[in-house]
């Protein structure tokens, strides 16, 4: 064999452990991209799942107070109207007091005057004075309501401005917690994480479409049933194939909605049993959840 032949031949196997070199490097870059993608689509449905958590915390808690405030609130104008109509009270007594002391003071002159009544008219004045004592009894028993009520609503208005305090924070608090659901770009409704919290409706559907992954297995979905059946996106379905076509009865797995229309719906395989691929015409379900 020449040189030249040896050269080449020695090129082709440099080249050839080159290239597989290569190959080795672009499977193990590919391999660890897909294992990252996975830890972080995992790690981020974590804490949507938290931030969703403490976000529905703090409406609870902030409604509680809304109705602790509101109880407050009926309490401290239920003492100002009691307090109001101690006033009122007060004031009918000293007015029937100075009414009384009047009297008295007519009866005592006319006693005075009247000697051969004297007797009566002592009678008399005894009986008002203790009228007049008892007049003097109520009117303590008022003033001193009227300072137990006064109490009771300074207690009421400290406690109703540290309710307040709270509810400012958790407003507060709140929009912080909107602000990072914005900055990370994440669309949170409350309404839809309650809706996801309750189990989603019993339906039947059918596979329309299937789009496939690189591998071959059924990667998306177009199904027969949407949010006119009471589907919204976030609720999950298991895919099966009842076997009435002749073929095998078999759960094939668990799909997730993404998407939805009136009568159909986009949903994504997040879950496929062993030996299992999904093809058009199976069936979908919520029914075994």
């Amino acid at each position: 064999m020449s040189n030249v032949g040896k050269l080449l031949v020695f090129l082709q196997l440099t080249l050839s452990v080159v290239f597989a070199a290569m190959a080795g490097a672009v499977y193990t870059a590919h391999t660890n991209w897909k294992a990252t993608a996975e830890k972080s689509k995992a790690d981020l449905a974590t804490k949507e799942q938290d931030l969703s958590r403490a976000i529905t915390n703090a409406e609870m808690e902030k409604n509680d107070l809304t109705t602790r405030l509101n109880a407050e609130k009926d309490q401290r104008l239920k003492v100002e109207a009691d307090l109001q109509t101690a006033q009122v009270q007060v004031a009918a007594l000293q007015k029937d007091k100075i009414d009384l002391q009047s009297q008295n003071s007519s009866q005592t002159a006319l006693a005075e005057t009247k000697a051969s009544e004297a007797g009566y008219r002592n009678e008399e004045a005894l009986k008002q004075r203790l009228i007049n004592s008892d007049v003097q009894k109520r009117l303590d028993e008022a003033q001193q309501e009227l300072r137990l009520k006064t109490d009771s609503l300074f207690v009421t208005r400290t406690e109703l401005a540290d309710l307040e305090a709270r509810h400012t924070a958790l407003l507060q608090e709140k929009a912080s917690l909107e602000k990072i659901l914005a900055n990370a770009n994440v669309n949170f409704d409350l309404r839809l994480v309650n809706k996801l919290q309750s189990p989603p409706p019993v339906v039947d559907g059918i596979v329309e479409e299937v789009q496939n992954d690189r591998t071959g297995r059924a990667k998306m979905l177009v199904i027969s049933i949407g949010a006119d059946d009471g589907l919204i996106v976030g609720h999950e379905l298991d895919a099966f194939r009842s076997g009435v076509d002749g073929r095998r009865a078999q759960w094939l797995g668990r799909v997730r909605v993404v998407d939805t229309r009136p009568d159909q719906a986009v949903v994504e395989v997040v879950q496929t049993a062993k030996n299992g691929i999904i093809e058009k015409g199976d069936n979908v379900t919520t029914k075994l959840l």
